[in-house]
């Protein structure tokens, strides 16, 4: 049973990563069909595709913005006595 959980995991966390890092035309696709044949998961598969973190096409326009202003603080070194 154990070996049967740890493969589930493994098997999961693969898919994951393949359709995290898989083109957006091929997960384009892959929705399209899925919509014909399963449309509730096609729906799920179509909200994991636009996490932010997906890929710089995903919707949230992250990749656009500006990087914030940092300002600058002096180093100041003390010394032990």
């Amino acid at each position: 049973m154990q070996t049967f959980i740890t493969f589930l995991i493994l098997f999961t966390a693969a898919i994951y990563l393949l359709l995290k890092w898989m083109p957006s035309s091929w997960r384009r696709r892959i929705g399209a069909k899925l919509a014909d044949h399963h449309p509730r998961l096609a729906t799920r598969f179509e909200h994991a595709q636009k996490s932010c973190a997906s890929s710089c096409s995903s919707s949230c326009n992250s990749c656009q913005s500006s990087p914030p202003v940092v300002s600058e603080k002096p180093v100041i070194f003390m010394r032990k006595l």
